[in-house]
């Protein structure tokens, strides 16, 4: 399976340590499972759509950016995407949402009709797979809804088969210093990605 990993740092030193270790555990296991990862790092990437892509966006040619152009070729030539993220004010971090935003445009995503309604694009897309770290709790993150996992996980998910399976994988209490419960989660996002 072709499998996109899209990698968003945190601007939090202890948490992107973290991201890098689920991503680095993630990209283990995938190869294990012999499937094909190309792997996107948000570190340089401009979220902000510009005054030009907000015009484009309505167009039949919403992307005008090469960069963006080739991420989503990336995207429509893969088979699963794989989100890695310290989740920031229970939802995504700005370079994510951007890269939703700009990348997952019309004609990628999804494609409208006359009438509005809108039909999915991704139909190639099997799996989905989050991962992240959180600051709270189990509890206090249900308590606040967990944006992202639901933009990710039923959002995103609309634009995909009706086959698509999704899995989240979470470490709650991140910043714990529980080194023990974090190479635990390590070890099983390597075992869960490999059986993908």
């Amino acid at each position: 399976m072709r499998v996109l990993l899209i990698c968003a740092p945190s601007d939090v030193p202890r948490s992107d340590a973290m991201v890098q270790q689920m991503r680095a555990a993630a990209v283990t296991g995938l190869r294990a499972g012999g499937h094909r990862v190309r792997e996107l790092d948000l570190r340089s990437f401009a979220p902000e759509m510009s005054p030009a892509e907000r015009l484009a966006y309505v167009t039949d040619k919403p992307i005008i950016d090469p960069q963006i152009a080739d991420y989503a070729e990336a995207v429509l030539s893969c088979d699963a995407f794989v989100f890695v993220y310290a989740t920031t004010l229970s939802t995504l971090p700005p370079t994510l949402k951007g890269w939703l935003d700009r990348v997952l445009v019309p004609g990628v995503s999804f494609t409208l009709d006359d009438s509005g309604g809108a039909t999915g694009g991704l139909s190639r897309i099997r799996r989905i797979v989050g991962i992240s770290v959180y600051d709270g709790t189990w509890w206090s993150t249900k308590r606040t809804f967990d944006n992202g996992r639901r933009i990710l996980l039923r959002n995103l998910r609309l634009c995909t088969s009706w086959s698509t399976r999704t899995k989240w994988l979470a470490r709650y209490r991140a910043t714990d210093g529980d080194q023990t419960k974090t190479d635990h989660f390590l070890r099983t996002v390597e075992r869960r990605l490999a059986k993908l």
